[in-house]
């Protein structure tokens, strides 16, 4: 069993009722909502929009697939099981009925630099399932790919055979099919307090539009605008993709393919006045410190502009360029997101004041939380394969069902004081 420091430990819940509020309806919000229903809780999730999945899961294609590593490392666990958790949730739902819009048509990660040479290299030498991961040589992956993607250059490739593309709204409309699910959309949830126990959720009118004992923030970009999880440290990311009308060549495609971005085989695009086009997706761009997306051309040219660099026999088939979809995803410094309860900084700060001194962590008295509080988010680009593992662990947590290994990694690993911790270890803590 792994090690926890103190400040990461977490208390024994005891709810008088099993009902929680989520803010945010996106593919986190859905998530956490479909996990908690699965131990029969009550849920109310609260959505901004007409419509769930309109911001950063509104993309019409993202990408099912894990992120590796030269070596193993925590971040590549962390990928890795979430992808597995992630096709197993989705097949079940599949068998319960749900229409969800995706392709488990494989993805091709290509070598297409020396930094992603040397990866390929690296990961050649360690031992993998072939259901899981392939290593192709310049053959194997135009074979793969059905098409050959450079005429004057061939790419060695990391192929995933159960990779593919999804449609996140699809994914979250499935996880809030569920009759304990209650969703109140058009409505801004712009404060939070706790009154007697409970926390009371105010809209832009400052009416009250909920309360309960258990509330959880998982509302993408606007993470840190509650006074409660403001000191959360983060990154908004303004991302593009672009659409463009297959080609006879184009279109033989077989296989999603990741390079600097990604590209999908041609798929029906249900936004256009004739569903039955076909249209690949193409992107994304990445626009640090950008938390106002808008469509433009400008973004649709960069992402073309990346495809032809590295395929430009498949970019110069292409026509008809246009906006997909625009929308901020919510990094943090180390790239996991936060899942946890959401810890009171004031105690941190006062009785971990001295961590920099290096004193032995069983010296140190449990932490104390916003008791209640939690929080799911700050996913960034590849929310649609964490999430459910995150929200599984939240759910275990909120539950008191923490033995398992892997719920006690993701809950250390991704902890809302993490970075309060970091700071108060350097002795640069200012609040």
């Amino acid at each position: 069993m792994m090690h926890t420091p103190v400040w990461f430990q977490y208390p024994k819940f005891n709810w008088n009722k099993k009902h929680a509020i989520i803010i945010g309806g996106g593919i986190a919000g859905a998530q956490i909502a479909w996990h908690l229903c699965q131990e029969n809780w009550q849920v109310t999730l609260i959505e901004r929009h007409d419509i769930l999945a309109s911001e950063a899961s509104g993309n019409p294609a993202g990408v099912i697939s894990p992120k590796m590593t030269a070596n193993k490392s925590p971040g590549e666990d962390f990928y890795t099981q979430s992808f597995f958790y992630t096709l197993a949730q989705l097949e079940k739902l599949k068998q319960q009925g749900h229409n969800i819009t995706m392709d488990n048509c494989g993805v091709l990660q290509l070598a297409h630099n020396s930094r992603e040479e040397k990866r390929w290299h690296s990961l050649k030498k360690r031992d993998f399932s072939a259901e899981f991961i392939q290593l192709l040589d310049e053959d194997e992956t135009i074979k793969t790919a059905g098409i050959n993607l450079h005429s004057e250059h061939s790419y060695k490739s990391c192929y995933f055979p159960k990779g593919g593309w999804i449609q996140p709204a699809s994914f979250a409309d499935a996880l809030v099919d569920h009759p304990n699910i209650s969703v109140i959309t058009q409505t801004k949830a712009i404060k939070i307090k706790k009154i007697n126990n409970l926390w009371q959720v105010y809209n832009e009118n400052n009416q009250l539009i909920c309360q309960s004992e258990v509330a959880i923030i998982a509302n993408g970009k606007d993470l840190f605008s509650f006074e409660q999880s403001s000191f959360l440290a983060g990154l908004p990311v303004a991302g593009q993709t672009t659409s463009v009308a297959a080609s006879t060549f184009s279109g033989k495609l077989k296989t999603v393919i990741g390079h600097e971005g990604y590209l999908t085989p041609a798929i029906p695009f249900q936004n256009l006045v004739n569903p039955e086009t076909q249209r690949h997706i193409i992107g994304a761009t990445f626009e640090r410190d950008n938390s106002n997306p808008i469509l433009t051309a400008e973004s649709n040219q960069q992402n073309f502009n990346c495809l032809q660099q590295y395929l430009p026999d498949f970019a110069n088939s292409l026509t008809d360029i246009s906006s997909a979809h625009s929308a901020v995803r919510m990094t943090t410094p180390d790239r996991f997101p936060y899942v946890g309860a959401l810890p009171d900084k004031d105690f941190y700060q006062k009785h971990y004041h001295d961590l920099h001194q290096g004193k032995r962590w069983k010296q140190y008295p449990a932490p104390e939380y916003q008791s209640g509080l939690f929080v799911l988010g700050g996913l960034g680009s590849r929310g649609v394969i964490t999430s459910g593992y995150c929200a599984k662990a939240l759910c275990d947590l909120i539950e008191n069902n923490q033995e398992s290994e892997q719920t006690l990694q993701v809950l250390q690993h991704t902890h809302p004081a993490r970075f309060i911790i970091k700071r108060l270890k350097q002795n640069n803590y200012d609040n």
